[in-house]
């Protein structure tokens, strides 16, 4: 609810440029502690990978996609040769985090649509099939170069080639699960859905009536943010959440530099919500917030006018 406090603040520029500056600042902090941390094989929190300190593999390789966003949009600004030279070299680091330490595949998937879309926005159709080639390279040699996104791609596979086998619960095969499960239910109840905070009742009764092994358990969630609010708010609902996302991605897209980077963050939150509910996930969700937030916030028209006065 702080957020809202914080908007009286952001229609000012050099506001959201500190917003920017003390993320990076942060960030980079975070990238360079996770490598050694991940080369020494040290656990900080019980049940997460070596190198992983925030709240899990997902959140932490989000936040340096985000990171990354920014790092984009800044080399474009008048900046001395020091300084982008450094912010090329935490990119690197960002990217390192995110491809080589982090197991996340939400952010092999959010980083390359998201870059995708901060390339268009600033380039338009200059010189786009180049920068998206070289893209296509970059992604090609990191698939290449990091077994550790090999591994996490060929397990997902195997996870969706086996799921209906498999005596227990897998990342891949639960997804599929909770997707067949949750379009049967949305084609009872299209149009208006079964309601607010319905998903846990109405999900769990019908899985413990169809299964009696792991795809019967009782879920508050299906792992995608559109077919949970399809299933709880219907057609209408969706539409509108829709609504909200290509709104704001069209106002930021319009804002450069500091409302495309909202925009940018916005498409990578959207990308990975295929696969979990991003929009409503405490770390995500806030930082999305934060940043959709602070970013968007326009200078009042009367303020604006008196400036042009």
């Amino acid at each position: 609810m702080f957020t809202f406090v914080l908007f009286g603040l952001f229609y000012e520029s050099q506001w959201k440029a500190r917003f920017i500056y003390c993320y990076l600042a942060a960030m980079s902090l975070a990238a360079v502690i996770a490598v050694p941390l991940w080369l020494l094989d040290i656990t900080v929190r019980s049940g997460r990978e070596a190198g992983i300190f925030m709240t899990n593999h997902s959140s932490q390789s989000l936040a340096f996609v985000v990171a990354t966003l920014c790092g984009i949009f800044l080399l474009k600004e008048s900046l001395s040769l020091q300084k982008k030279s450094l912010l090329v070299g935490v990119m690197a680091l960002f990217l390192f985090n995110i491809f080589f330490i982090s197991p996340s595949r939400s952010g092999y998937l959010a980083l390359p649509a998201a870059a995708a879309f901060a390339f268009f926005i600033l380039y338009k159709h200059k010189k786009l099939h180049y920068i998206h080639g070289i893209v296509a390279a970059a992604m090609l040699l990191v698939i290449l170069t990091s077994s550790t996104l090999q591994q996490r791609i060929k397990l997902g596979l195997e996870e969706k080639t086996n799921y209906q086998s498999s005596e227990s619960v897998t990342s891949i095969g639960i997804r599929v699960i909770f997707a067949q499960n949750t379009l049967e239910l949305i084609q009872q109840k299209p149009l208006f859905g079964y309601g607010t905070s319905s998903f846990k009742t109405v999900y769990s009764a019908h899985v413990a009536a169809k299964y009696q092994d792991w795809r019967g358990a009782p879920a508050s969630d299906p792992h995608n943010q559109y077919l949970f609010v399809w299933l709880e708010n219907g057609l209408v609902g969706l539409l509108i959440f829709l609504a909200y996302i290509y709104t704001a991605i069209r106002q930021g897209a319009s804002q450069q530099p500091y409302g495309a980077i909202a925009a940018s963050v916005l498409v990578a939150v959207a990308a990975t919500s295929l696969f979990n509910s991003n929009f409503k996930t405490f770390p995500e969700g806030h930082l999305l917030a934060f940043f959709v937030g602070c970013l968007l916030a326009r200078q009042p028209k009367n303020m604006a006018e008196a400036e042009c006065a």
